[in-house]
C-alpha cells in the first residue's frame, strides 16, 4: 500500500498528461495540421500544460478530497482520460494491424486522391473502373485458358497523351492471344504505390503474371506525397472514420444519376518550354556518375519496394516480371541538351544507362526477367508527345510490340508452367 501511494502523484500526472497531449493533439491538428507551425504550436502546449499539472499537484498536496465539486471534477477526469485512452488504444491498434499486414491507410487515402473516378468518362475511350483504375471492370473469375496478367504502373499505364484504344496496355492485350491485361495504373505512383496496389488488388485476381512497369525518370527519386506536419490525415483512425464515411456518401450518390460529362483530356496541352526543360533537368540526377548521398537513399528505398514486390508474389505462386521505361531524355539528343542546360549538368557527369543498369542487375540477381526498352526507343524517333513526358500512339506501340515478342519469349522458357502451355507467340496485330 505504501508503495502505491508513493505511485499516485505519478499516476495523476501521467492520466493528466495524456488527457491533454490528446486534447492538444487534437486541437492543433484540426487547426493548424499541414502547416509548419503546427508541431511546434503542440510541443508549446504540450510543454505548458504538464507545467499547470506539476503546479496543481503541489498545491493540492495536503488538500482533502471533499465536496461535490471535487467530486464531479474527477468524474470529468476519469472520463476524460477514458476516451483519451480509447483514442491511443486504436490508433495503435489500426496501426500495428498496418504495419503487420502491409496495408497503410495512410497511403491508400494518397492513392485515393490519385486515382480515377469511378465511372468517370475521361474522354477518348478512358474510363474510371469501380476500384479506380483504367478501362472495364476487373472479374474473379477467369474463362479457362485465359492467361491473366496484372499490370502495375504509373501514368504512362494510364496513358494520358493518347486515346485508351493506343494505350501499349489496351495494346498488349490484343498482341498476346488469350491474354487478359488488368490494367492497375495509378498516375504519379511509384515501387511503394505499386507494392500497395499489389496486395490491395491486384493478387486478389488471381493473376497468373505480374508485370511492373517501372519508369526510370521518376521512380526511384520521387515518391508520392504524403500529409505532413500534424496533418489529421496521418492518424490511421481519421482517415478510417472519413473513408467509411465517403463509402456511406457513394452508396447514397449511386441512386442518383449523375452522368459525368466526358473530359477532353487530350486537348490540355503540353508543358511549356521552361517547365518541361527543369523537369528533365531535374531528373538528370538519376543518371549522375558520382549520386549525392540522398540519391542512394532513394535508389535504396525503391529497391526495398521493388523487394517485397517479388517476395509477396512468390509467395502467393505468382510469377513477376519488370518492364523498364525510359526518361525522354535518354534517347532523344535535343530533350538531353535542352535538360543539361537548364540543370547546368555535364554529360561527363552523366551515364545515360546506369539506372537500367543498376535495375537489370538487381532484378538478375533475384531470377526476375526483365525488359530494358531504352534500346528500342533509341532508334526510333517521334515517339513522346511534345513536351508531355509520356508516349505518344507511336511510342505505345512500339513499347506493346517489344513487350509482347519479349513476354512470348518468356513464358516459353523462363516461365514455362501449364499456365502458359495453351499461348502462341505474339500476333503484333493491334
Amino acid at each position: 500500500m505504501a508503495s502505491l501511494a508513493r505511485l499516485r502523484p505519478f499516476l495523476i500526472f501521467s492520466r493528466r498528461a495524456l488527457i491533454g497531449a490528446t486534447a492538444a493533439y487534437i486541437a492543433v491538428s484540426f487547426t493548424l495540421g499541414g502547416t509548419e507551425r503546427a508541431r511546434p504550436v503542440f510541443y508549446t502546449c504540450l510543454a505548458a500544460w504538464c507545467v499547470l499539472i506539476l503546479l496543481g499537484q503541489l498545491r493540492a498536496t495536503h488538500l482533502q478530497p471533499d465536496g461535490r465539486l471535487y467530486r464531479s471534477a474527477c468524474m470529468l477526469e476519469l472520463i476524460a482520460f477514458n476516451l483519451a485512452l480509447a483514442l491511443v488504444l486504436a490508433e495503435s491498434s489500426l496501426r500495428a494491424f498496418a504495419h503487420h499486414t502491409g496495408n497503410s491507410l495512410l497511403l491508400s487515402d494518397a492513392l485515393d486522391a490519385y486515382r480515377l473516378q469511378p465511372g468517370q468518362d475521361y474522354g477518348e475511350g478512358l474510363h474510371g473502373n469501380r476500384l479506380g483504375y483504367p478501362g472495364g471492370e476487373f472479374q474473379r473469375d477467369k474463362e479457362r485458358g485465359v492467361f491473366r496478367i496484372a499490370a502495375l504502373g504509373d501514368s504512362f499505364a494510364v496513358g494520358p497523351a493518347v486515346a485508351f484504344a493506343d494505350n501499349y496496355l489496351t495494346l498488349l492485350e490484343k498482341a498476346i492471344p488469350k491474354a487478359q491485361v488488368y490494367n492497375f495504373g495509378v498516375s504519379g505512383t511509384g515501387p511503394r504505390e505499386y507494392y500497395t496496389i499489389l496486395k490491395q488488388d491486384a493478387l486478389s485476381y488471381a493473376p497468373d503474371l505480374v508485370l511492373v512497369n517501372v519508369f526510370v525518370g521518376n521512380d526511384i527519386t520521387e515518391i508520392m506525397a504524403t500529409p505532413r506536419h500534424l496533418d489529421p490525415r496521418q492518424n490511421s483512425l481519421y482517415l478510417l472514420l472519413t473513408r467509411s464515411e465517403r463509402l456511406l456518401r457513394e452508396k447514397w450518390r449511386r441512386t442518383r444519376d449523375l452522368s459525368p460529362a466526358p473530359l477532353d483530356r487530350l486537348g490540355a496541352g503540353a508543358l511549356s518550354e521552361t517547365s518541361f526543360r527543369e523537369l528533365e533537368g531535374n531528373r538528370l540526377a538519376v543518371c549522375l556518375k558520382a549520386p549525392p548521398a540522398d540519391l542512394e537513399k532513394k535508389w535504396q528505398r525503391a529497391l526495398t519496394y521493388l523487394d517485397w514486390i517479388i517476395d509477396a508474389c512468390r509467395k502467393a505462386g505468382v510469377p513477376v516480371a519488370f518492364v523498364l521505361i525510359p526518361d525522354e531524355f535518354q534517347v532523344n539528343p535535343a530533350v538531353l541538351a535542352d535538360a543539361l542546360s537548364s540543370s547546368g549538368a555535364a554529360l561527363d557527369d552523366l551515364d545515360l544507362e546506369l539506372p537500367q543498369r543498376r535495375l537489370q542487375r538487381f532484378c538478375t540477381e533475384r531470377g526476375v526477367p526483365c525488359l530494358d526498352l531504352e534500346p528500342a526507343f533509341a532508334i526510333e524517333s517521334d515517339t513522346y508527345a511534345p513536351r508531355d513526358t509520356h508516349w505518344n500512339a507511336r511510342g505505345n506501340y512500339l513499347a506493346a510490340e517489344k513487350i509482347a515478342a519479349w513476354l512470348a519469349e518468356v513464358l516459353r522458357t523462363r516461365l514455362n508452367t501449364s499456365r502458359v502451355d495453351s499461348l502462341s507467340a505474339p500476333s503484333n496485330k493491334f
